[in-house]
């Protein structure tokens, strides 16, 4: 219990940027879990079963192409996108944010190939 309330002492004071904090408050949270860390990503995403950062291939409806950034990606189990917003639960903003969050996910995971 103890750990746990020393990190939810220490991340509700974080007012960084999402992007300064959100591996660090994930891979901490794997640890108070006691659940495997993600692992260094590589050059061929093929081998990127559980990492930060995890390229798709995003085609657009004019044939165009363009990379997207699955925040953390587990095969097989989860697309997570993390948002930081500022705003406070339950309201339209925050609702909103995770609304965005979502569709990207969203996006993010139909990129994926079939057999991921």
């Amino acid at each position: 219990m103890e750990h746990l309330d020393t990190f939810l002492s220490r991340w509700s004071k974080a007012g960084g940027t999402e992007r300064a904090n959100y591996q660090l408050f994930l891979t901490e949270l794997c640890s108070l879990l006691g659940i495997p860390l993600p692992e260094p990503a590589g050059d061929d995403t093929r081998d990127n079963a559980y990492v930060f950062e995890r390229r798709v291939i995003i085609n657009q409806p004019d044939g165009s192409s363009n990379n997207g950034f699955i925040d953390l990606y587990k095969r097989g189990s989860f697309v997570l996108e993390a948002k930081q917003t500022g705003r406070a639960l339950d309201s339209s903003g925050w609702d909103k944010a995770m609304l965005k969050a979502h569709n990207q996910a969203d996006q993010y995971a139909r990129a994926l190939p079939a057999d991921e």
